[in-house]
């Protein structure tokens, strides 16, 4: 399913000293400018890896820009096969299907020496069959496409166990109707940096918004992270909490920041920077995507 959507999240810290809690601040979803396309600094689908059946696509334009190659690629510690998807990018004044780049020849291996094969299981589309996600370990990712090698490493972190979901009325609405803010509570692990994104449903459907959360000055704190989203009375919320690294948090943060920089001024025709990619070598000069492993835990409530 295809979600265009802007983004204006922001990350305030309140600290309680009596209760050791912190709650931390997700995004707010307040405005919505429809019919404004977002412009990073090309036209590329970002497919956002989901592990339900729903899968996120931000279809994100920009000026004419030249065709580049996008890799994305996901590992995380629930059931497989994880999926490597390889395409290039359109020119913004020419719209088209995103092409498909088939012929790749891709592996994935891990520090415990495993290595895999992926196959191209449709045009552009490359499966793996025995992986299985570790926490701890680090998995290395090779494409070799055309002569040139691409490659990508990450390390899954472990993970972030949600405690609970509770939701409270939402402050910021001044409307007859009652609305609510969903908080993920967890104990965050002390004595290293955590980074991490919840990935937020309402009534099955995705939330288009990213929102992210590292523990810089709350490292071993108990967290309440407040989703400022508004949810109606009897919505079903489900909230995956992806703990990642430190590279896709920067992925996915500086997608964040290009994608609110340009809410802020809708007519700008100005090309933001890209999110950071960690794809590497000496000819991904361009190349874009990210390659990442995570761990997922889930958990869901009803508003009532």
């Amino acid at each position: 399913m295809h979600l265009l959507f802007f983004l204006q999240s922001l990350l305030t810290l309140n600290g309680e000293d009596k209760m050791k809690t912190t709650e931390s601040t997700l995004g707010y979803n307040g405005i919505w400018y429809k019919g404004i396309r977002v412009l990073l600094c090309t036209f590329i689908p970002l497919y956002l890896y989901t592990f339900t059946s729903c899968e996120e696509v931000i279809d994100v334009d920009l000026n004419s820009a030249e065709s580049k190659l996008v890799i994305e690629g996901a590992i995380t510690d629930q059931p497989g096969p994880y999926t490597v998807k390889i395409s290039k990018t359109t020119d913004y004044y020419i719209p088209a299907d995103y092409p498909k780049i088939s012929g790749a020849v891709i592996t994935i291996s891990d520090n415990s020496g495993f290595i895999e094969h992926l196959t191209e299981t449709e045009p552009g589309v490359y499966q793996t069959d025995s992986l299985v996600g570790i926490p701890g370990r680090t998995y290395s990712l090779k494409v070799v496409l055309e002569g040139k090698n691409y490659t990508a490493q990450s390390t899954m972190p472990l993970p972030l166990e949600i405690d609970s979901l509770t939701y409270e009325e939402d402050a910021h609405n001044f409307g007859d109707d009652k609305l609510y803010n969903v908080l993920c509570n967890f104990q965050d692990a002390s004595g290293y940096r955590n980074f991490a994104r919840l990935k937020v449903y309402q009534n099955n459907d995705i939330v288009n918004n990213i929102f992210l959360f590292n523990d810089r000055l709350l490292d071993g704190n108990y967290i309440r992270n407040r989703i400022r989203y508004q949810f109606d009375p009897n919505d079903k919320v489900m909230v995956e909490l992806w703990s990642i690294e430190e590279a896709t948090y920067t992925y996915y943060s500086t997608m964040k920041n290009a994608i609110a920089a340009d809410a802020e001024s809708p007519f700008n025709s100005s090309i933001p920077a890209n999110p950071v990619s960690n794809i590497s070598g000496l000819s991904s000069d361009g190349v874009l995507g990210y390659f990442g492993a995570f761990t997922v835990r889930t958990d869901s409530v009803i508003i009532n």
